[in-house]
Formats: C-alpha cells, sequence, structure tokens
C-alpha cells in the first residue's frame, strides 16, 4: 500500500530531519510571536495589522527587516530603536522566544505535520492575543472572538477527537465532533452569560464583560463542552488565586474589574495540551481522574 503525503512527512520528521524540524519549529513559533506582537499593539487601536509595516513606536521610523528579526534583533540593538534611541519594552522579545519555546513543545508532543500541533499553536496564539490586550486596555476585541469560534468549529470537523457515542452513528464522527464543538460554544456563552446576569441582580455590577463571554464561546468550540467546563474552573481558580488578595488591597471595597480574560486564556491552553495529552496517552493515569472523556 502506497503511503500517504502525511505518513511521508511524519517519517521523515522522526528519522533524519528531526533535529532540524525542531529547530524550525522554534523559528516558526518566535516569527509568529513577532507577528502576534503587531497584533497585541495594533488591533486594540483599530489599526490594520497589515500595513503599515513595522515602524518605531516614537519616531515612525519604519524598521528595516534586518532590525526586525525576532529575538536577535531586540539585543543587538540594545533594546533600543536604531534611529531615536527610544527602549522597547523586554515584552517583545520575551513574548517571541516564549512562543517559540511553546512551538517547538507541540511539535515534540504532536508532530509537527499533524492537525494537533496545528489546533494547539492556534489556540495558544489566540490565547496569547486575548490574554496581553485584555490586560493592557481590559478588552477582548470580538473579531478576535469570532475568528476563533470559526477555527474551533473548523477545527472539530477536520480532526474529529470527541462527541457523544449515539451521535456518532446517525452523523458519523465528522458531524458529531462538530455538534460536540457547537454544545461546547454555546456551554461557554450561557455558563458565563448567567455570571454575568446574576452579578447585575446582586451586585448591580456587570460581573463578567460581554468580551468575556464570547471569548468563552472561543473556548468551548475548540475544546468541546467538558473540557471547557474544567478550563473555567481553572480560570476561577487562577482569579482568585491572583486576583482576590489584590483586590482586598485595593480601595472601592474590592469591587473594581479585573481583565479575567487573562486567567481564561491560561486555563484554555493548559487544558487544550492536557486534553490531547489524554487522547493520546501521555497522561493517562495522571489527569483521567479530573478529565473524563469519552474517547
Amino acid at each position: 500500500m502506497t503511503p500517504s503525503v502525511f505518513e511521508v512527512l511524519t517519517g521523515l520528521e522522526q528519522g533524519p530531519v528531526a533535529g532540524l524540524m525542531s529547530v524550525f519549529a522554534f523559528i516558526l513559533g518566535s516569527l509568529v510571536g513577532s507577528f502576534l506582537n503587531v497584533v497585541i499593539y495594533r488591533v486594540p487601536l483599530g489599526r490594520s495589522i497589515v500595513l503599515p509595516p513595522s515602524a518605531c513606536t516614537t519616531c515612525n521610523t519604519p524598521l528595516k527587516w534586518y532590525y526586525n528579526l525576532p529575538v536577535l534583533s531586540y539585543f543587538s540593538l540594545g533594546g533600543k530603536c536604531r534611529y531615536c534611541g527610544s527602549s522597547y519594552s523586554i515584552r517583545y522579545a520575551a513574548l517571541e522566544f516564549f512562543c517559540g519555546c511553546f512551538f517547538y513543545f507541540s511539535q515534540q508532543q504532536f508532530g509537527f505535520f499533524s492537525l494537533a500541533f496545528l489546533k494547539t499553536v492556534i489556540l495558544f496564539s489566540l490565547c496569547l492575543c486575548v490574554f496581553f490586550i485584555d490586560l493592557d486596555h481590559w478588552i477582548i476585541p470580538d473579531g478576535l472572538n469570532l475568528l476563533g469560534v470559526l477555527l474551533g468549529l473548523a477545527f472539530s470537523f477536520a480532526h474529529p477527537l470527541s462527541s457523544l457515542p449515539w451521535l456518532e452513528g446517525s452523523l458519523g464522527m465528522r458531524g458529531a465532533s462538530l455538534v460536540w464543538s457547537v454544545v461546547g460554544a454555546v456551554v461557554g456563552v450561557g455558563f458565563f452569560w448567567s455570571i454575568q446576569v446574576v452579578g447585575l441582580i446582586l451586585v448591580k455590577q456587570e460581573a463578567m464583560g460581554g468580551g468575556d463571554v464570547k471569548f468563552a464561546a472561543l473556548i468551548g468550540a475548540f475544546l468541546g463542552p467538558v473540557a471547557a467546563f474544567w478550563s473555567f474552573l481553572g480560570s476561577f481558580f487562577l482569579g482568585a488565586m491572583f486576583a482576590v488578595p489584590l483586590l482586598l488591597l485595593r480601595r472601592g471595597g474590592g469591587k473594581d474589574p479585573i481583565p479575567f480574560g487573562t486567567f481564561m486564556a491560561v486555563s484554555a491552553v493548559f487544558f487544550q495540551v492536557v486534553d490531547y495529552c489524554v487522547v493520546m496517552g501521555y497522561l493517562d493515569e495522571f489527569y483521567s481522574f479530573i478529565l473524563p472523556m469519552d474517547y
């Protein structure tokens, strides 16, 4: 039987070019991180992420390509603009390096030519944008949420993982997986919308922003309702661990809003990776008691 293109590529990745693929994954991740820096900076300002090309945010001088290399350019220029000398935040280089490391990790776990790798790094990229945009501006752009929901639904059809067995009999594996993804999005919206309504009734204040509710739909579409539910619980745990002490120290009775999308983003990526690791048998014994799945 003639092997498929995917099987050939997977065989190469596990053979003579394994080391090169790991390096390539890191480089690709750092390049994606550089692009995400642009998204994080421009989208909240309503600016195009394509044009004009990257420029210094102080003097607006366009940057030549060799001054815009991920990670390397920051340190070669001493963290300053080559033209006006203004300082750049270390966060840009750190984000690029972190993206490179995550892409490398995902390639090692799932294989570069797998849909599991593609789905994981895309969710990671979306969540990273949400993390910093919500942290900086306390908003989650509708465009990111809508794009994420559509991608989550598409992946559920192209790479089905879990659904209800009785659905597969009538809809097939892909159809059942798509329905499972839609259910996840609906559960996410319903869960956070109910919290928003309860907050308005009890304390006359929004307990959840509209962006958080829509972001929950994105997470549900990618993870499905079961893993998404655990992800939401994880986000509340993170929020309590980091935010409650800060709120208690603030004035105003601890009613100041917090960028909850940042906690949702971290938890979603964690449970996406855990979800796949359970499916692929890496962490079955350790996680099966907290992440029951019908695979």
